[in-house]
């Protein structure tokens, strides 16, 4: 066997969305129009193309939050058979950066349709991965905006230290006199 046809082992990180969104890191919700095998509390990578940058991609940890079957007649589209609102197709379309009128038009009959594959719309957060330094405290959501759950965290956890030493240190009453800080 030939050195260059021998398979090597690559360690595979978490799986990436199916296609790419517009801003990795504004982006809420992806429009799958040939499904996913994503379930909710997955984390997988994000990820877009920006010519801004020099084509280089851009990637992001997020977890999935939702996960909804998508249908449309051509006139109104559902989301788990809800009628969803023209401001949540909108952001659907502006996140998957596709135009807004290409969603009316996927659906049963057209060739672009695969009956095989529901199309669906992935909701999802941003996350930290686990081995990161803010991963390895437990139940800490740095999502949380002005890091109140990382204040809570340290209220409670937090025994002893540095700045229970120093409120006692400026806590103590002053001496009456320069003299009486010597006896």
């Amino acid at each position: 066997m030939a050195l260059w046809s021998k398979r090597k082992h690559r360690p595979r990180g978490p799986a990436r969305l199916p296609s790419y969104v517009r801003n990795v890191n504004s982006a809420q919700c992806l429009f799958c129009p040939y499904g996913a095998d994503l379930k909710v509390g997955d984390r997988v990578i994000a990820w877009d193309e920006k010519t801004v940058f020099g084509r280089e991609q851009r990637e992001r940890l997020v977890e999935i939050t939702a996960v909804k079957v998508f249908r449309t007649n051509g006139r109104v589209v559902t989301l788990d058979f809800v009628v969803a609102s023209e401001a949540e197709i909108a952001r659907i379309a502006a996140d998957s950066e596709i135009a807004p009128h290409m969603l009316l038009t996927h659906r049963i009959g057209k060739s672009t349709y695969d009956t095989k594959n529901t199309p669906m719309v992935l909701y999802f957060r941003a996350c930290e991965p686990k081995d990161s330094v803010l991963g390895l405290v437990p139940d800490l959501d740095i999502t949380v905006a002005g890091g109140l759950a990382s204040k809570a965290y340290r209220r409670e956890n937090q025994r002893g230290g540095f700045l229970d030493w120093l409120r006692g240190w400026t806590r103590r009453t002053p001496a009456a006199s320069k003299s009486d800080r010597y006896k």
